[in-house]
């Protein structure tokens, strides 16, 4: 059969329903074969880019694979960005690129450039398929390269001629590849209890590859029986319940909130599962280190003492570590006594920021107290970058996994709608994108996918008529301002139109207690909608350089 045939049923057999893409001249081979799948709806983008974030969405919202597809040249230098956003995270999926055929590669051809050795730094794995006979033991090993270890995105690339030649394939012969998730050692087991037994205050961080196991459930159960103050990242937003009793918010020198930090300065041995210790996690890493111990769970290990030392390093599965140490737990039957535990509840409302104000022009917090009222846990909520992803991680209360869809290590503007969309196809939830005005028109186009399939994504825009964020960096670190302010944004320029061009819903709202109504009005249009909320633009973000000296704006 063709190969192309074969790259379809491979993709059927590995349990692909959803492609998001772009057909183009170099990847119309493998198009023919998918427009006669039975197995695979594909959807056509908008942006090549936003194909790969769409496949991420759906992985991030439903746990399932999906595939991207776009042809040669521009359109496969395109995907890099979704590429980089997916891989960072830690999202697995398969990113198809077209390519001119086998003769003319290095020859400077139309269209043609190395997406496999430009992506090579941003992805897990890159492949050239050049020889057709390696086509099913190539795909089977992307597979499995995506989904084992550290998840990732893995980049395959396919001239044209291969897409078109005659191979041996069997598909009843066709296994995918397995593999074990390394087990944690009995000993270092053993070692973590009895350090944690052994703080006073210890804590457990919860990080994204928790939620990328399916082991929130788990870790709150862990964290119940060791009587540990629970602290997430961004990227487990919504891994322990808002209001539970354990739940100490997110610490951070951006995402972060007063709870998270408070607790996270009191505590002298920190257990981190999943999590990375990055920058914005982290701030200064002296005083985020201070003298406290840390044990620190990863499924990679390069990602142990990559950031500073661990006390004790352990390198297996979240979820497998979790039940170990819930095991080993329950054998020693000890609880922490942590300061904190009692009171966390009322620590919580206590060190709550202000959301509720009350103020004209609307001052952006309130958007997120009206969007925690409005939709609670029925909505899966994506965000890209800026001064609207921190205000929306520090302030959106979401209570459960899955729900909450950050661009967290790259940051990415123009991820939010296209991910909403791949979540929304994925799960048939209700999705929401929370982003700037900036931002908005970083990939507005895909309104349109929104509109021809029907998805009824919100697009909530948190109109401070600024680079909010860039703004702040520029006053605050050097005294200045330049090139940031967009006060059109507010003025000559008609996002409602913009929306209704898109056969879309348009609202824009002045007034704070005029957002549920809107919010209302959007879901029932039945169409994919926008609701421009017109915001204070002065409005500061607070966060800092360190966790003991992020600065509070309260208006």
């Amino acid at each position: 059969m063709k190969a192309a045939e074969a790259m379809i049923k491979i993709l059927e057999m590995e349990g692909i329903d959803t492609v998001y893409g772009i057909p183009g001249a170099d990847i119309n081979g493998f198009y023919k074969y998918l427009g006669e799948s039975e197995k695979i709806k594909s959807f056509c983008h908008r942006h090549e880019e936003a194909c790969v974030h769409a496949a991420g969405g759906h992985y991030r919202a439903s746990g399932k694979m999906a595939v991207a597809a776009c042809t040669s040249g521009p359109g496969a230098t395109n995907f890099v960005t979704g590429v980089y956003t997916c891989n960072i995270d830690s999202i697995p999926v398969i990113a198809i690129t077209g390519q001119a055929v086998t003769a003319q590669l290095g020859k400077d051809a139309f269209q043609c450039v190395d997406i496999a050795k430009i992506c090579e730094p941003i992805a897990k794995k890159t492949y050239q398929i050049t020889d057709p006979s390696k086509v099913a033991e190539t795909f089977r090993e992307a597979f499995y390269i995506a989904q084992e270890g550290k998840p990732g995105a893995v980049v395959i690339d396919l001239p044209l001629d291969v897409q078109n030649a005659e191979i041996e394939f069997d598909p009843s012969a066709y296994k995918s590849l397995t593999w074990e998730t390394p087990a944690p050692k009995s000993e270092d087991i053993t070692k973590a209890i009895q350090m944690i037994n052994e703080a006073k205050n210890p804590l457990l961080l919860m990080g994204g590859g928790v939620i990328l196991a399916n082991a929130a459930a788990e870790c709150v159960q862990l964290a119940e029986e060791l009587n540990l103050p629970v602290i997430t990242t961004c990227m487990a937003k919504g891994g322990i319940p808002v209001e539970h009793p354990l739940n100490a918010g997110h610490c951070g020198i951006q995402v972060g909130q007063p709870i998270g930090n408070r607790v996270f300065l009191d505590s002298d041995l920190v257990l981190g599962i999943g999590c990375r210790f990055t920058d914005r996690h982290t701030g200064a890493i002296d005083v985020y280190r201070g003298e406290r111990k840390f044990i620190h769970i990863n499924i990679k290990p390069s990602e142990i003492n990559k950031i500073f030392p661990a006390d004790l390093g352990i390198v297996t599965d979240a979820k497998k570590a979790i039940l170990a140490l819930l095991e080993e737990a329950r054998k020693t039957g000890r609880k922490s006594q942590h300061v904190d535990i009692a009171g966390m509840p009322q620590l919580r409302k206590q060190l709550a920021r202000k959301v509720d104000y009350d103020a004209k022009p609307i001052n952006p917090h309130r958007v997120f107290h009206e969007l925690n009222q409005y939709f609670g846990d029925k909505a899966i909520f994506t965000t890209g970058c800026g001064i609207t992803q921190i205000w929306s991680g520090q302030l959106q209360n979401i209570d459960a996994p899955r729900l909450y869809l950050p661009a967290g290590g790259a940051g990415t503007l123009g991820y939010d709608i296209p991910a909403a969309f791949g979540a929304a196809v994925s799960t048939g939830r209700q999705a929401v994108a929370v982003m700037g005005d900036f931002g908005f028109t970083f990939h507005v186009q895909e309104l349109a996918v929104c509109a021809k399939n029907k998805v009824p994504v919100i697009v909530v825009i948190v109109n401070n008529a600024y680079l909010g964020l860039i703004r702040q960096n520029q006053k605050y670190a050097y005294g200045y301002e330049c090139d940031v302010e967009m006060p059109e944004n507010q003025g000559m320029i008609d996002y409602v139109k913009v929306a209704e061009g898109f056969a879309c819903y348009g609202e824009r709202v002045f007034d704070a207690r005029d957002i549920p109504a809107a919010l209302e009005r959007a879901q029932k249009s039945g169409n994919p909608a926008v609701i421009d909320i017109v915001c204070d633009p002065q409005v500061d973000c607070s966060m800092g350089t360190a966790l003991n000296n992020c600065k509070e704006f309260v208006y």
